[in-house]
């Protein structure tokens, strides 16, 4: 079973001179963890961590004024890259259905990203799901790096902003018909693009068990939820949470989970502004 988030960061970065000889390497230095000695990152002069300490500070400055409530902490490659995950107290509404809202807060100490914000109605335990440009905190490691400068109201404001679009989106997707051969189409295009294959003949000729599988919980959901792009998107949801957590013990959190999921959404994105476009 997948380790439990940890509750807090009992360990630290400090910065160390590199040294050649009995010299040091002018301009450079080197990141590294206080409890095991590993080095995490090299770097310019100008850069500055954003310690440990600043990320809790920062999660405490956010729990204070909102909902959210710290969940734990993710470490990624021996703490190269951080997440903090603030589960919203407040349930969510999304498509008539009770949703857990999360909060994440990023963090690298090897240059690998900046500080940054990001949510989602999942905890997604994955390194690489919380990289891109999620919203507006994107925090360079330079000089005049201060927690006490990041206005915790601000991500907030954006988490809000995100989520009311998010509510928009899935009105749409519930009022986009979608038919059984685009369905099948989509499945075929979703599995070539997750999982390459060698030619789309082979993979026509003779189905896959994992798309007769996906099929199965598209059609499952979309016997409850319509014929709907939503419908569609809930069935490649409830394969991702269910029949992979059912195998690997990680549901969603595996990166072929997050890779179906994300691809599914952009496809029901492109079907419904297809829609709009002919109306």
């Amino acid at each position: 079973m997948r380790k439990e988030l940890k509750q807090t960061l009992n360990w630290e970065v400090e910065q160390q001179e590199l040294q050649i000889g009995n010299g040091t390497i002018k301009g450079k230095y080197a990141i590294r963890r206080t409890d095991t000695g590993e080095i995490l990152n090299i770097c310019s002069d100008r850069y500055r961590p954003f310690y440990n300490s600043d990320l809790i500070r920062l999660v405490d400055k956010i729990e204070k004024i909102s909902s959210f409530k710290l969940q734990g902490f993710e470490e990624f490659r021996k703490g190269r890259r951080l997440l903090a995950f603030l589960k919203n107290d407040e349930p969510g509404i999304l498509g008539g259905e009770k949703v857990e809202d999360f909060l994440i807060i990023g963090n690298s100490h090897n240059s690998s990203s900046k500080v940054f914000a990001g949510m989602s109605n999942y905890m997604f335990r994955c390194e690489n799901q919380f990289s891109g440009d999620l919203y507006s905190l994107r925090v360079k490691h330079v000089a005049g790096l201060d927690v006490e400068t990041i206005n915790p109201q601000v991500i907030l404001n954006k988490y809000h902003e995100n989520r009311t679009r998010l509510d928009q989106q899935v009105h749409e997707m519930m009022n986009t018909r979608l038919n059984w051969e685009e369905v099948v189409q989509y499945v075929e295009r979703l599995l070539e693009e997750a999982e390459p294959i060698n030619t789309r003949t082979e993979f026509i000729s003779r189905p896959s068990k994992r798309k007769r599988e996906i099929l199965d919980s598209v059609h499952r959901e979309m016997d409850d939820l319509g014929h709907t792009v939503w419908g569609f998107y809930n069935g490649i949801t409830f394969y991702s949470s269910n029949i992979l957590k059912g195998r690997s013990g990680f549901g969603i959190t595996n990166g072929l989970g997050e890779r179906f999921n994300r691809i599914a959404w952009e496809y029901s994105q492109r079907a419904v502004n297809r829609t709009r476009v002919h109306r």
